[in-house]
């Protein structure tokens, strides 16, 4: 299995004692980890059993079962996942709705971030248990956090990563919707929407750069004076306006592609549109709400 060997690094990482609400114990009671294989997936329950989405090779199917024997190393990883995820991510309140829909479960992947050993990131789906496995594709795309195993801080909450998640994102986007999307009608598609949304994301980088030369990489009441904290507050509210923007013009390219039956390059806009939104409720929740708070020293 893919990644294995690196994730087990993580039982060096300390995960330090913190409260979950009902919600996120469900969730964390419902946590479902997929790794990947040569040709398909496992994923195991909660149980320590496991499903496979393909076809799987006999040696394959032995390492899994060997990695079921490791419970401690896999119940860590699990509490790694929603400390992120609770702390430091809007993600499972954004998408609150859709994951109690689904009895709590969410599906939860690591993926390799290119040149960097220890980083991953995390992509977050959700189901109903009642589809698994055999309705696995059907499965709902919530979002995607940023992840070190070799430590539970951000720099600077994080904003780098996102930054340069779209800008990535949106260049993977833009591969698809040339492949779905005929030729005649893909150029309406750049002009009026992809190029905007490039214009957008340029801006966001220079907002993210000036937290990055302006700050230091553990934002919080430790490193900066209350008047500084206000001032990063206000780019990273910039940047959630920015963002606020992206998402409008992305909803209005769903909405076009939709009008022209386009369905499967809608499908792409949609997830990240998904992102663009978990990202504001990130800023706004996370970021802006917590600097406000601790400006005002308001402890609830």
């Amino acid at each position: 299995m893919k990644n294995i060997s690196i994730l087990k690094e993580i039982k060096h990482l300390k995960i330090p004692h913190f409260h979950l609400d009902g919600f996120q114990k469900n969730i964390l009671d419902n946590l479902h980890l997929e790794f990947f294989l040569e040709k398909s997936r496992v994923i195991i329950t909660p149980d320590f059993q496991f499903y496979l989405t393909g076809d799987t090779q006999e040696k394959e199917i032995i390492e899994v079962e060997k990695l079921l024997k490791e419970k401690d190393f896999l119940n860590k990883l699990k509490d790694f996942i929603i400390y992120n995820l609770a702390l430091y991510s809007a993600l499972i309140e954004t998408n609150s709705y859709y994951i109690e829909n689904n009895q709590n479960l969410i599906l939860c992947r690591f993926v390799p971030e290119a040149n960097h050993r220890d980083q991953f990131e995390l992509k977050v789906y959700t189901i109903h248990p009642d589809e698994l496995p055999q309705n696995y594709k059907d499965k709902i795309y919530l979002g995607r956090d940023f992840v070190s195993i070799k430590t539970l801080t951000r720099k600077y909450l994080g904003i780098l990563s996102i930054a340069n998640s779209i800008k990535e994102q949106i260049k993977k986007l833009e591969k698809r919707l040339i492949e779905y999307i005929p030729k005649e009608i893909y150029s309406e598609i750049q002009s009026e929407y992809i190029d905007e949304i490039k214009e957008l994301i340029l801006e966001m980088l220079d907002s993210t750069e000036e937290i990055n030369k302006s700050a230091p990489e553990e934002i919080s009441h430790k490193t900066l004076k209350e008047h500084q904290l206000i001032e990063v507050n206000t780019i990273f509210r910039n940047i959630k306006h920015i963002l606020m923007d992206i998402e409008e013009t992305t909803k209005e390219m769903e909405d076009k592609l939709f009008q022209l039956n386009l369905l499967k390059a809608s499908k792409y806009v949609i997830k990240f549109k998904k992102d663009i939104i978990n990202y504001i409720h990130y800023i706004l929740i996370k970021i802006n709400g917590r600097i406000s708070d601790s400006v005002n020293k308001i402890h609830i």
